[in-house]
């Protein structure tokens, strides 16, 4: 008798698509979005166990303590990184809450004039200390440590936390110094002339910050590559930068560059809401669910804030698991 040797295949190419912050923006209203369902619902899911960033950190072979969020973040966005620096979101107050509710950046349509000022009254204020804000986006800055102070060693605040998520109460910081300066710089900027105008235009008021992602740098991690040319996480695009994970240069159509990247991280969890989704579904998740059907992957993993949904090529056929919207597979 003769027997047949079988090996379990393994996946050679398995693409992720890190969607972080998607189970809090879906809601009744997102609409529907096919492709994504359908990986969603016909993949096998089982939970992150840590946050989307450490998951990457160990995707490149590495760590949060080696590649720390606000430092990688700020090189990948700013093209330099200060050693030590904490990736920071701006939030709001509503007024008819008297300062309680803490309303994310996306909402609070902060125009780049007004960050800009908020961040030069922190540097008149906190120049002497060594600290400074960077803006990236007006929804994203940077608190770095200027390397040029007196001080040789960075301030300990910059142990801060080490990462963040938008659903449920925000982590305190766990550093002292860290709360003290935020209460500091929400007397600053309840003054301002920015949030006067802006209370004046019935806007909510920029009322403080919330700072994570901490630590400092190695020396030894240099930029070792360019930067990438799309727009993406930008942690992503640190990790890019130190020759982490692969660069990938402007590709002609998404199908070229979900070819040649092996992971796409698109929108950064500060700047994500429901009127974005209809991109993602067009511009990635039908893509991947095409290319996967093809045979051109293995399986595509979408990485959310609370779970890994992987979908292999033979998980594609399961037609009785049926697309359900996304607010009810997140």
């Amino acid at each position: 008798m003769k027997f047949r040797h079988t090996t379990r295949c393994r996946l050679t190419a398995v693409f992720t698509l890190f969607l972080p912050g998607i189970e809090s923006a879906a809601s009744e209203a997102m609409p529907r979005m096919p492709a994504l369902e359908r990986l969603l619902a016909r993949g096998r899911a089982r939970p992150l166990g840590s946050s989307p960033w450490d998951f990457l950190a160990a995707h490149a072979g590495g760590d949060t303590r080696r590649w720390p969020v606000g430092p990688v973040s700020a090189l990948g966005e700013l093209g330099t990184a200060p050693r030590a620096c904490l990736r920071v979101e701006p939030l709001g107050a509503d007024a008819e809450q008297q300062g309680l509710f803490r309303l994310p950046a996306t909402i609070l349509e902060i125009t780049r004039l007004e960050a800009g000022a908020l961040a030069t009254a922190f540097r008149e204020t906190f120049d002497e200390d060594g600290l400074r804000l960077e803006i990236a986006v007006p929804e994203r800055w940077y608190l770095a440590w200027n390397e040029d102070h007196a001080n040789a060693k960075p301030w300990q605040g910059f142990a801060g936390p080490a990462s963040s998520m938008r659903e449920g109460d925000r982590p305190a910081p766990a550093e002292a110094g860290l709360r003290r300066l935020l209460s500091e710089i929400e007397m600053l900027f309840h003054g301002h002339p920015v949030n006067a105008a802006r209370r004046e235009r019935g806007l909510p008021t920029i009322a403080g910050l919330h700072a994570w992602g901490g630590g400092v740098l190695s020396p030894g991690e240099a930029p070792a590559a360019t930067g990438s040319s799309a727009i993406e996480e930008p942690y992503l695009a640190g990790l890019r930068r130190l020759a982490a994970l692969p660069h990938v240069a402007a590709a002609r159509t998404k199908r070229d560059a979900i070819g040649a990247g092996g992971v796409a991280w698109p929108l950064p969890f500060e700047t994500l809401d429901p009127r974005q989704m209809a991109s993602i579904e067009l511009e990635w998740a039908a893509p991947l669910l095409s290319m996967l059907r093809r045979g051109r992957l293995d399986g595509v993993r979408v990485v959310t804030g609370r779970a890994i949904h992987e979908t292999r090529r033979t998980d594609a056929l399961r037609i009785w698991r049926r697309a359900r919207p996304v607010v009810d597979l997140c």
